[in-house]
């Protein structure tokens, strides 16, 4: 990555709480925030003062060719992300965005081959990767501690809730939270398994047709095991399960994804528990210092934006999969639900 004096940052977005936190992570990274980027001058103000960022720009272009800056931060909404990485291409600088890069596969496919093409690194963002009992899992599946991977059980659920906002009126896009959802199970599933999603099949409690509060779904994966997860906005919150089961034994981590903690890690081997103590580590200051290290050192566990439309190939396969018409059982008749018919 960049070793020249540019060490400087432009945040592009203001809207998230997490993005105040990423900018005390860079601080923390020995960087410095030097430019806010927003199409509200207002919004942009007032987080350049709350932030104490000097510079305040409607014009992403005005902050990337600042010969200090070396990096882009983008949180912005979605449907703005393109627009940012696309910025600080041209002005080749590297790019940490919140993920999705894009709504599709195949925009998220052309933005990566632009920054490819520019030089630059597009990572992401992508907390589940970073919370040390996630990575702890991955570390001891590795080591063989479970045995063969057989299966992965990714289970969420509460009421649907909007991520904090710096701002009451930002928009939530909660007809694709689902969405968005599952492309971050997958991403968790991939980076815990070292496997690639081959095949799918889905089931939603909604019509064939639009969005959904609540699906399930099932991945073949490239190595043998099978993805099994659950998300629901429709049930009372409960503790989120994360299951790596090996034929010798099974990691499990519990409330690892409710964002509220990172939550703990059990083994569980010759039907015994026992709990893995992991050491908690601030999720921001880990995400930047990984992606500083890049290329220095190889992405073992961080997500780059290849990764981002791997992900996202599988999710859209996922929503195709789960508006297909389900197979019917029928109904059972009482008079021949014991085992045969009654005169």
């Amino acid at each position: 990555m960049q070793s020249s004096e540019a060490v400087g940052w432009s945040v592009m977005g203001t809207g998230t709480i997490t993005t105040e936190h990423m900018v005390a992570a860079i601080r923390s990274a020995g960087q410095e925030p030097l430019w806010v980027v927003s199409r509200n001058r207002q919004y942009a103000a007032h987080f350049s003062q709350d932030m104490q960022i000097p510079g305040v720009a409607l014009d992403a272009r005005r902050a990337l060719e600042d010969p200090r800056v070396g990096f882009a931060y983008v949180s912005a909404v979605r449907d703005r992300r393109r627009h940012y990485i696309l910025a600080a291409a041209a002005q080749r600088k590297h790019v940490l965005c919140d993920g999705p890069i894009a709504g599709s596969s195949r925009l998220a496919a052309s933005l990566v081959e632009t920054c490819r093409t520019a030089g630059i690194t597009l990572a992401l963002h992508q907390p589940f990767r970073t919370l040390s009992p996630h990575q702890t899992m991955r570390r001891l599946l590795l080591e063989g501690e479970i045995g063969t991977l057989q299966s992965l059980l990714i289970a969420r659920g509460a009421p649907f809730q909007p991520p904090p906002n710096r701002h009451a009126d930002e928009a939530v896009d909660r007809g694709n939270a689902l969405f968005e959802a599952s492309i971050d199970s997958i991403d968790l599933a991939r980076f815990l398994t070292g496997q690639e999603p081959v095949a799918v099949s889905a089931l939603s409690a909604s019509p064939a047709q639009g969005e959904t509060d609540q699906q399930s779904y099932a991945l073949g994966l490239s190595g043998g095991a099978v993805l099994q997860s659950y998300e629901s906005f429709t049930t009372a919150e409960f503790e989120s399960i994360v299951m790596l089961a090996g034929d010798r034994g099974t990691l499990i981590a519990h409330g690892t994804l409710s964002g509220k903690g990172a939550g703990t890690l059990v083994r569980r081997l010759n039907g015994r528990n026992e709990l893995i103590p992991v050491r908690e580590r601030d999720p921001h200051v880990t995400t930047i210092e990984a992606f500083l290290a890049l290329p220095r050192k190889p992405a073992t566990w961080m997500s780059l934006g290849e990764d981002n439309v791997i992900a996202l190939r599988a999710a859209e396969a996922i929503r195709a999969a789960r508006n297909k018409r389900p197979v019917s059982i029928g109904t059972v008749d009482a008079k021949t639900s014991a085992g045969g018919s009654h005169p």
